[in-house]
């Protein structure tokens, strides 16, 4: 293991190829090469480092920034980030746009700094720095840094990826652990304006995306993005839903029952048709004029390989030249088949239990029979999320994107058949049991089953959030109290836990997290569009759980979990896809409970009703036709940001260009941006970046490492003895 994480170390990594060559490799031995060769490379690469330990000396943490200028700018140029131009650029460019509008927001460049120069001469910029131009973030530094806090991590990210595998580390020992660190600043602005349970009960559910995504990265913003979008348009179908309720139930003091749901089936049809395709229309406005905002694009030329990918160095198809690692493709859609044949084969398992179930309780589907089901599908629910990340990693995904949108697609495929099949079964085959329908009718049966389920799954997930808060708290609190049981038989104090090592503590937020919480929310308005028509009050309990997920969501990210990875994404993904596909199987699902439950064609042949049901499918497409005119899932606001920032992009170029032909030559030295030339002055010595305690980690004399108040202390010359 140690020669073939030697490789991918690269030729630097002295430490683990001399155990690797003079002694008998063991965890910690490795561990220690490890950490020994990361503090010595981290500064090379132009990163500052900082070692600590914990308040109980059995952890040392390794903190890594990129702050020094010469490293940002190199990466920068490398990276092709990019960069918002300041507001007050606009008007000293000579143009006109309302700073005040959402819609003049200034255009992002790439960074080249023949651009500010040539605009320094052109008498735009007052000074040839970058952050006369660019929006300039403030941290640490009072001077600033063009480049937030989340690409710069991300830069780091990409660096050390290159050469070591964080997860497969983690997953062998070798790491405890590694997250990107929280900003205190940034977590006290986000709480006091999104990540608090008093916000429960605001009904705008207005989110600040831009915050979100400058913190979090694209992927958490658009999940929130469309998670607050969705509550408006569900709280206001839950009103229509309980209008078309107490109609129907004031109703039933007149009319037959049976008839009463059979009416309000084909009015909530309609209703739900128009809103889903008012939604989505609604939706796509906003993440274009988000996806415009944030100058985001589906290329993947700058998409790095995942670490844990696997195949032999061949010429890249780019670049003969370039070796890089390639997978057999017919080989890696053989491993696809099979991890989807495997999802298909637990799926029919799935299915064979709820058919079990419906065979024990049928006749009696009463609350017993509710908390099996959602017992049922919370079980086979755990169990497959154990499954999921090892079929889709044995995969082999060379890119990120790939591999999420795989444990997407096998995630769904699952819980489709682990939270529909049931209530399929309740509406297509019930009927033509020998039991047959009970008292009240099939699809009454089937809307009770529909809000018991619902309430006791949005019961469980507030459980989730509120257990999974505890757990944090109560981790922290039995630490503190051994270190502090500890300490005291010794006479000593208990030092003070640094807010870096408290995250440690935090919670996962990564991939699985994410997906699990988008999840949660596509199959909460699947029941709506698949089975709302049946059971109109069970989009007041879909609400809930979008408002509980949106809330708990946002509270637990900003109070008890690791910072996520700021992953970028064009707009949800295939998240979209999955919505438009459950539209188009609700209209298909709802034409088929019209045509068979209904009066109007009770009796007529298969050929007929099949028929009917085309008829129907076609009207909603018509339907759907009608909305999309009245409104068009194009704003004007885009296409409105779309033509000042072209503008603006436009007029800059031109002042940049605009000058002599002996101001646009600029220097070797200005176009050298290779990693050994970024990182060392001109006499070949490497740049000055911190790298506290560098003999001490290289002689693995780690009972002289202090603690981070410790060092805290010193460096500002205070001494808290």
């Amino acid at each position: 293991h140690l020669r073939r994480a030697r490789q991918s170390l690269g030729s630097n990594f002295t430490a683990v190829d001399e155990l690797a060559e003079h002694q008998i490799p063991t965890t910690l031995a490795a561990r220690t090469a490890l950490l020994q060769d990361l503090y010595l490379e981290l500064p090379r690469w132009g990163f500052d480092v900082t070692i600590f330990s914990s308040i109980d000396d059995d952890e040392l943490y390794v903190c890594i920034t990129l702050e020094n200028p010469v490293a940002v700018e190199s990466y920068l140029l490398r990276s092709g980030v990019m960069l918002q131009i300041r507001q007050d650029v606009v008007s000293k460019l000579g143009i006109s746009q309302p700073p005040e509008e959402v819609v003049s927001s200034p255009p992002m460049l790439r960074y080249d700094p023949r651009i500010v120069k040539n605009l320094h001469k052109a008498g735009v910029l007052e000074r040839d720095d970058p952050r006369d131009l660019f929006k300039t973030h403030y941290g640490k530094s009072k001077e600033g840094c063009i480049v937030k806090g989340s690409d710069r991590f991300m830069m780091i990210f990409r660096q050390v990826c290159t050469h070591l595998d964080l997860d497969a580390a983690k997953s062998k020992g070798l790491l405890v652990d590694w997250y990107p660190a929280h900003s205190q600043r940034w977590l006290s602005k986000l709480s006091k304006s999104w990540g608090k349970f008093s916000l429960m009960t605001d009904l705008t559910f207005l989110q600040p995306v831009n915050l979100i995504h400058d913190y979090f990265g694209a992927r958490v913003a658009f999940i929130f993005a469309w998670n607050g979008f969705y509550c408006k348009a569900l709280f206001a179908l839950s009103l229509l839903a309980i209008i078309i309720e107490s109609a129907g139930w004031i109703a039933t003091s007149y009319i037959d029952a049976v008839i009463v749901q059979k009416r309000v089936v084909l009015a909530f049809s309609i209703v739900t048709v128009v809103w889903a395709r008012l939604a989505v229309n609604m939706w796509t406005r906003e993440q274009q004029f988000f996806l415009k905002m944030w100058e985001m694009t589906e290329d993947s030329s700058h998409e790095v390989p995942r670490p844990s990918f696997q195949g032999e160095k061949q010429p890249s198809p780019a670049d003969l030249n370039l070796m890089v690692k390639q997978y057999p493709s017919h080989s890696a859609a053989a491993r696809r088949c099979c991890s989807t044949l495997f999802t298909l084969v637990f799926c029919c398992v799935v299915a064979a239990c709820i058919i079990l179930w419906f065979q024990i309780f049928q006749g009696n589907l009463d609350l017993a029979a509710s908390l099996c089901l959602s017992i049922m599908i919370v079980f086979f629910q755990l169990v497959y999320n154990l499954l999921v990340p090892v079929l889709t990693e044995w995969e082999n995904h060379e890119y990120q994107s790939t591999y999420y949108d795989s444990y997407v697609c096998k995630q769904f495929m699952f819980e489709c058949v682990n939270r529909y099949s049931a209530f399929f079964f309740l509406a297509v085959k019930q009927r033509w049991t020998e039991a047959g329908c009970p008292h009240g009718g099939c699809m009454a049966s089937l809307k009770k089953q529909l809000w018991m389920t619902l309430l006791i799954l949005s019961a469980s997930r507030i459980a989730q959030i509120f257990v999974a808060s505890i757990i944090v708290r109560l981790k922290i609190m039995w630490e503190d109290y051994n270190l502090k049981k500890g300490l005291k038989q010794e006479g000593k104090e208990t030092p003070k836990r640094s807010f870096a090592e408290l995250q440690s503590k935090f919670a996962e937020t990564r991939l699985q997290e994410q997906i699990d919480n988008m999840m949660q929310l596509v199959l909460a308005l699947g029941f709506i569009l698949l089975f709302g028509p049946v059971a109109p009050i069970i989009v007041p309990f879909c609400l809930a759980v979008f408002v509980i997920q949106l809330r708990g969501s946002a509270y637990m990210l900003v109070r008890f979990s690791k910072r996520t990875l700021p992953r970028q994404q064009f707009g949800i993904g295939i998240w979209g896809t999955i919505v438009n596909m459950l539209m188009h199987v609700s209209v298909l699902f709802s034409g088929f409970l019209i045509i068979v439950y209904g009066d109007t064609f009770a009796g007529t042949p298969l050929l007929t009703k099949m028929a009917g049901i085309i008829i129907y499918v076609l009207c909603m497409q018509v339907v759907w036709l009608l909305v999309d005119l009245a409104y068009p899932a194009q704003s004007s606001a885009t296409k409105i940001l779309q033509a000042r920032r072209d503008r603006v992009r436009k007029v800059v170029l031109e002042k940049a260009t605009d000058l002599s032909a002996k101001m646009a030559e600029v220097d070797e030295e200005d176009d050298d941006c290779s990693p050994c030339s970024a990182f060392r002055t001109d006499d070949g010595k490497f740049l000055s970046v911190n790298a506290d305690l560098v003999e001490e980690v290289k002689q693995g004399e780690w009972d002289k490492i202090p603690h981070m108040q410790d060092a805290v202390s010193s460096r500002s010359g205070v001494n808290k003895h």
